[in-house]
This record gives C-alpha cells, sequence and structure tokens, in this order.
C-alpha cells in the first residue's frame, strides 16, 4: 500500500474513531425536548437492561412517567412506548461525546430529544 493511501485512510479512520468508541450505555440522563407543537420540556431518561436483549427506558417529564421497551441494534437505540393511551416509538443515535439524539412520535407529528449522561 502506497504511503498516500496509508495516510489517507489513517484520516478516515481517526475521522470515524469517535463515533465509533461512543456506547450507548446503562444510566441516568438529563432529558431536553421539543414537542411536535414546539413546546420545549426537560425531565429525566433512565436506561436499563432488560430481560432477553431488551432494553427498558422510563422517562419522567412534568408528572408524566413513560416506560418504553426497546432493543440497541447498530448503534441505535429504538424503544416503543405508550403515552396517554396512544402508542408511540422513539430512536435514537449515539454522539461520540456520549449525548443520544432521538426522534419520536405518538402520531401527532414529529418531536425530538436530546439526552445527556448526567
Amino acid at each position: 500500500m502506497s504511503l498516500l493511501r496509508t495516510l489517507a485512510l489513517a484520516a478516515a479512520l481517526a475521522v470515524l474513531s469517535p463515533a465509533a468508541f461512543a456506547q450507548l450505555r446503562e444510566g441516568l440522563y438529563n432529558v431536553e425536548g421539543q414537542n411536535p407543537d414546539g413546546s420545549a420540556y426537560e425531565g429525566v431518561f433512565e436506561l436499563r437492561e432488560g430481560p432477553n436483549a431488551a432494553w427498558i427506558g422510563r422517562w419522567s417529564v412534568g408528572n408524566a412517567q413513560i416506560i418504553g421497551l426497546g432493543l440497541i441494534q447498530s448503534g441505535l437505540l429504538a424503544l416503543s412506548f405508550t403515552v396517554e393511551g396512544r402508542p408511540g416509538i422513539a430512536i435514537y443515535g449515539v454522539e461520540p461525546d456520549g449525548k443520544l439524539r432521538g426522534t419520536w412520535t405518538s402520531g401527532g407529528g414529529l418531536g425530538t430529544e436530546i439526552l445527556t449522561v448526567r
């Protein structure tokens, strides 16, 4: 392999490395979110490993306690949940600094969240 190709490969790996090493982890996260109507909210999110490769998420936002069940696949966390009788789904990608950035819906548009490790 030529020196130029070796340097190009090393540069590409250096750019990709931070994302490759950031991993989803159990624990508590601060929640900063935006509802589909544009209103903001804050809260706490707990992620823990469940049975048989499942993951359990629990949001505490205002007076709401929401439980989700999901899985981690290819560096993404996907959780299903029910809120006010409506089914919903959320999907998060892990950023190099460990934050989880996600999008969610319960049928009334798309909301967004950033989960930051506490």
